[in-house]
């Protein structure tokens, strides 16, 4: 009986230094502060975080925003803003956010009221939770590390073509944002991944990461309106302007042209098999169905416009990608009826119901439950 006293007491004391070391770590601060990794000299391969670069856009820094919470929980999201991947849609008609344009109190003010940002809401399951809102202004969906020049033009007095470089660093901020959390933040008991539209594509690449950095905390992930349907030559040529960074203990060769969304989901979620993974989406898409339209005809910007004419194409492949994906035992979707473009920073996060299922249940359930069966599909009628 006394060596299992002792023993008792040891575990405590462990337990105690544990809590102590973790809490001399740092802490958010309490209200919205915006941070510029600039200042502390952070490089990520001999890039510094940064915005596109684009011509004609202001001389603007890359920062981001984070506030703490009331429980050692912490939300990080990532934010969208479409992409660009070729001279047409990176320099002569841009599909993306080429520069960061969110100051401190507007975005307070913006965000304050709305999805998962609302922490008035008493249904809100990250109520109290910590919160890492990550701008987007590189055209690479978070993951990219490339400084590349596009064709921008003809020179009238020479004949000879001008370049215009953009600053694919998405992978390099959200890198900078890494190195913070770690040197700032008690040790999370959860940690909930997620982000809109490019940003599902970043939240879903980083999370490895994160994952890597807080091993002893319950990491879950959630995409948001980012299924990834792919088409033209993107995937085999446009792409490798990024340079693409992945995680090389799940995909040792890097990225491969013929990986499909449902392959990077499959992978991450085999890799951690005790965190739960996720995707919405509505079942018609306008943005995502605008974005494979201009994959498909990325040389003629007038047919962009048209992308009713791909839509049901888009539904089908986003169809086939989530069964395919469902075959991870910890992996679910939500379809939802109808055509908007994301949803975990507007009103609607609290008021989607399709087929009789509460999307804001539905979330909480992935962080509250070890329910993983909730598998649910919804299509217009």
């Amino acid at each position: 009986m006394k060596h299992f006293k002792f023993l008792k007491i040891g575990i405590f004391i462990l337990s105690s230094l544990f809590i102590v070391s973790t809490a001399l770590a740092g802490s958010l601060p309490d209200e919205w502060t915006e941070i510029n990794p600039a200042a502390s000299g952070f490089t990520y391969n001999g890039l510094a975080p940064a915005c596109s670069n684009a011509p004609g856009t202001p001389d603007c820094e890359f920062t981001f925003f984070v506030k703490g919470g009331k429980r050692n929980n912490l939300v990080i999201f990532f934010d969208g803003g479409g992409a660009c991947w070729d001279s047409m849609n990176c320099i002569f008609a841009p599909t993306y956010t080429q520069y960061q344009n969110e100051e401190l109190s507007d975005f307070s003010d913006d965000m304050a009221g709305h999805g998962i940002f609302d922490q008035t809401r008493k249904e809100n399951p990250f109520k109290d939770w910590g919160f890492v809102y990550i701008p987007y202004c590189t055209g690479d969906l978070f993951w990219g590390a490339n400084d590349q020049p596009y064709f921008a033009g003809i020179n009238p007095q020479n004949g000879q073509p001008i370049y215009a470089t953009i600053q694919h660093r998405g992978f390099v901020n959200f890198q900078s944002v890494l190195a913070y959390l770690e040197e700032n933040t008690n040790y999370p008991g959860k940690i909930f991944v997620t982000g809109s539209s490019a940003g599902s594509y970043g939240a879903t690449m980083a999370f490895p990461y994160i994952k890597e950095s807080f091993k002893w905390s319950n990491v879950h992930l959630l995409g948001d309106a980012g299924n990834g349907i792919l088409g033209g030559t993107f995937q085999t040529d446009g792409i490798y302007n990024w340079n693409v960074q992945m995680p090389d203990w799940i995909f040792p060769e890097g990225y491969d042209p013929t990986m499909t969304m449902a392959d990077v989901y499959t992978a991450i979620a085999a890799e951690y098999p005790w965190s739960r993974f996720a995707q919405y989406t509505t079942a018609y898409d306008w943005n995502q169905t605008f974005f494979y339209n201009v994959m498909l005809y990325i040389d003629n910007p007038g047919v962009w416009g048209l992308w009713p004419l791909v839509w049901c194409d888009w539904h089908d492949q986003m169809l086939d990608l989530a069964y395919g994906t469902a075959a991870a035992p910890n992996y679910r979707y939500y379809i939802a009826a109808g055509d908007d473009h994301t949803i975990m920073g507007y009103s609607k996060f609290y008021t989607e119901e399709s087929g009789g299922v509460s999307y804001v249940e539905w979330v909480e359930s992935m962080i509250k439950t070890p329910n993983l069966s909730l598998i649910h599909i919804s299509e217009p009628t």
